[in-house]
């Protein structure tokens, strides 16, 4: 399987960018309704391409960008929990990786998102201290651009 910048399109980007520039630092369920659900796909995208580049470029401020744009994705389209969780496990590494506290950036992520079950589960899994790449179904691989997550299956 190809890594995540290979296998990912970047065609929506300036979508998830321009909604995210326009969300307010605490969003509410009326911004969650005033967006149009078929952009949940180009935030999904947009939150995992972002959680290799804030590795690559070593930026919290782009992992920031990242759980904000994964976490708008699962409030517009609400689906399985354990798969928000397996794309979550990727930012949990970088933030590790980055030397932040992932508990505190995902708290911090899950304070500027509506109340509801994905600023409840951004706060539960941020705590977490079992997170594993390869629990998760991940692996961090080498690229000639810098370094990238894979799927195992």
């Amino acid at each position: 399987m190809k890594p995540n910048l290979e296998r990912i399109p970047g065609k929506q980007d300036r979508l998830a960018e321009a909604i995210l520039a326009r969300a307010p630092r605490r969003m509410d369920q009326g911004f969650i309704s005033s967006l149009d659900p078929s952009a949940s796909l180009a935030l999904g995208r947009y939150g995992v391409r972002l959680a290799t580049l804030a590795l690559r470029q070593d930026s919290p401020g782009l992992l920031r960008r990242s759980l904000l744009a994964t976490g708008l994705a699962g409030c517009l389209e609400p689906g399985d929990v354990r798969d928000l969780m397996t794309g979550l496990a990727l930012p949990w590494i970088v933030a590790q990786q980055l030397g932040a506290s992932p508990a505190t950036v995902f708290a911090d992520v899950a304070d500027s998102l509506p109340d509801g079950p994905v600023a409840k589960l951004f706060k539960t899994f941020g705590a977490r201290t079992d997170i594993t790449l390869e629990a998760f179904g991940w692996e961090l691989v080498a690229t000639a651009s810098g370094p990238d997550f894979r799927p195992l299956y």
